[in-house]
């Protein structure tokens, strides 16, 4: 019956340090992201015309990505233009013949 005391007590001791650095590491990633989101605060705020050209690139990037998902992905959209393309008849399919 000892020998469970002390297995549990070192069970219990060891998930309370990696407890402990968890909550410790977890602290010292929420520094880094507030002094992260400072900086490209203050960058935003000296650079107002970088910082539109970015909001305009990723709602451009955005635009795409939700047009394609929209119509079935990359893939069925691809399909469709080559079926546009394809479906087309071409001289050689209607019977005429390049001269050879």
């Amino acid at each position: 019956m000892q020998q469970l005391r002390r297995i549990t007590d070192r069970v219990a001791r060891t998930g309370q340090a990696a407890t402990d650095q968890v909550a410790e590491q977890l602290a010292v990633m929420g520094r880094r992201g507030n002094r992260a989101a400072k900086s490209a605060y203050g960058y935003v705020m000296n650079h107002p015309k970088s910082a539109t050209a970015v909001v305009l690139g990723t709602a451009m990037a955005a635009g795409l990505l939700w047009f394609m998902r929209r119509n079935g992905g990359y893939n069925e959209v691809r399909q469709q233009v080559l079926h546009r393309v394809r479906g087309t008849p071409s001289r050689a399919r209607e019977g005429v013949t390049s001269p050879e």
